[in-house]
């Protein structure tokens, strides 16, 4: 067989589009040379073509073991980044820009990375940076990296330049959708303005509608509380995404924040989620199995955790053995908690599995009829009495989801004020992001926490915890202890529209921001509390 005339054969079908006669070809040649790794190649490039990124990963894989040519890493990184296995294409990339620094490979490099970042793996940040910024240095006029470095400045804090190198893509290009849609992640983030933010996401499906576009402008929507224009706009991305995880979430949380409780979980019980989750087998139909064994996933993150394990106790009479995976830092606290439930950090031998965020779907307790609001998590330790009230305090969310968490975190000098007054102040902040607390008469107590038995023990000590939404508020108010919750002005789903009482935990007050970027008031308000706490 002539493999050259084979190939331009084939080359001549596929610049015909005839993809079916060209991949024939290429099969048939490898039948007779199975180790070529052009034709390899050329089939992974004809897979890209016809979208079918499994199949062009699957040749790109066997073409990299027989040749490291940079042709064939290109094609094995963009059937990776296809197929959106972001982590996996970096290597790849960081490698051809170190051979080669095309525009197109840091275009790549830089997406994947703010793709990893907007799931909140924070190891990524410095990364994608200093790929963005070493690409707009080398390639200065390209609107595509320009734009990556915006969205990188907005996960490292730099907000000022991620307006200004948003605004300057759109002066090169003024219909360059992607940026548009950025540029309303910005008004969101930076200046907590939905109804710019809501104008700018109409721009960018006006140049190019996108499933992602229609999701944003939704979430956007039901932030503000305009449920049925958020509603229009999701179920236009789920119609054309309906297996997207996000796009699933949105619409429930849309349904949630309503307290309609069938319709958000109508959405949410098809979310897949990430990992582990998707190994599941033999899923709960919520009926009894008194001769089973249920094995129970945690999904999402700490708080989360914290909230829906309240579910537990009730699949005791459903079951005969109960075993939850938790993560390391709630087993102690949990097994103290929860007697005859085994909590583990493995995959056991199980009959079904659940996703613990859907045990109220299963258990069939609407938002109407929350359990265990009075606490449910319990500590060995006795309160010690103190003269002065002892106070805990919390003030950064701790995670990277840059469209909450930036507005879940108050800067430490904000509580000045708190902090003067004659307490005893405990700072619960595992990690700060900055020194700024030290300025204060505040004791650390984050040093200690190697897991939440430790935090929860210290919040056993305490009159009063003072905190954002965060883990360590979700704790608090499970054990039922005395909590001022300081919620932003768009707060997450799960607090509903309450402004002072939550039917999560009955322990746990309130306080609304009133004014979108401040919180003077609130603090003031909290002052006025300590104040009738203390003359008690």
């Amino acid at each position: 067989m002539d493999v050259v005339s084979q190939i331009n054969k084939a080359v001549e079908f596929v610049k015909n589009e005839d993809y079916k006669s060209a991949e024939e070809i290429y099969l048939k040649v490898l039948e007779s040379s199975p180790n070529n790794h052009i034709v390899l190649s050329f089939l992974g490039f004809l897979y890209i073509t016809t979208k079918d990124y499994s199949k062009a990963e699957n040749f790109f894989e066997k073409a990299y073991g027989l040749s490291q040519d940079n042709t064939i890493i290109s094609g094995l990184a963009l059937s990776k980044f296809l197929l959106q296995k972001f982590e996996d294409c970096i290597p790849f990339y960081v490698n051809l820009i170190k051979n080669d620094d095309k525009c197109d490979y840091y275009e790549k490099i830089t997406l994947a990375l703010c793709s990893i970042i907007s799931t909140g793996k924070k190891e990524y940040l410095k990364m994608a940076y200093d790929y963005s910024y070493a690409g707009i240095n080398k390639f200065p006029m390209n609107k595509e990296l320009l734009l990556n470095y915006s969205i990188t400045c907005i996960y490292t804090g730099r907000f000022k330049d991620a307006e200004k190198y948003c605004l300057d893509v759109l002066r090169l290009d003024p219909k360059f959708a992607r940026a548009w849609n950025h540029l309303g992640i910005i008004q969101e983030s930076l200046y907590v303005d939905e109804e710019k933010a809501q104008e700018c996401y109409k721009k960018a499906i006006k140049y190019n509608e996108t499933p992602s576009y229609n999701y944003d402008l939704g979430i956007s929507y039901s932030k503000s509380g305009k449920y049925s224009l958020a509603t229009k706009y999701l179920k236009k991305a789920y119609q054309k995404l309906p297996d997207l995880d996000i796009v699933l979430l949105g619409l429930a949380f849309n349904y949630f924040r309503q307290r309609k409780f069938k319709e958000g979980y109508k959405y949410y019980i098809q979310h897949k989620g990430l990992g582990d989750v998707r190994k599941l087998k033999n899923l709960w139909d919520g009926k009894k199995h008194k001769k089973s064994t249920l094995f129970v996933y945690p999904d999402l993150c700490y708080g989360d955790h914290l909230m829906f394990i309240r579910y537990i106790p009730y699949l005791k009479d459903k079951f005969k053995n109960i075993k939850v995976l938790a993560f390391p830092q709630l087993i102690d606290l949990f097994k103290n908690s929860f007697a005859g439930i085994e909590f583990v950090d493995y995959f056991p031998e199980y009959d079904y599995s659940v996703v613990l965020s859907k045990l109220p779907y299963y258990l069939k307790m609407d938002f109407n009829s929350i359990p265990n609001s009075e606490g449910y998590l319990k500590v060995d330790k006795e309160q010690k009495i103190n003269k002065k009230l002892k106070i805990g305090l919390c003030w950064e969310a701790g995670n990277a989801d840059i469209r909450t968490t930036i507005h879940r975190t108050i800067n430490i000098n904000e509580f000045s004020n708190l902090l003067n007054l004659d307490y005893d102040f405990y700072s619960f902040q595992v990690n700060p992001s900055s020194n700024d607390y030290q300025n204060y008469n505040l004791i650390d107590l984050g040093p200690n926490f190697d897991t939440f038995y430790d935090t929860a023990k210290a919040l056993k000590d305490m009159d009063l915890l003072i905190s954002v939404d965060t883990s360590v508020a979700n704790l608090a108010g499970a054990m039922g202890i005395k909590t001022f919750m300081l919620l932003p002005y768009y707060s997450d789903w799960r607090w509903f529209d309450n402004v002072e009482k939550t039917e999560w935990y009955d322990s746990v007050r309130i306080f609304k921001q009133s004014e979108k970027n401040s919180w003077q008031k609130e603090i003031s308000d909290i002052i006025f509390e300590l104040t009738k706490l203390s003359q008690k």
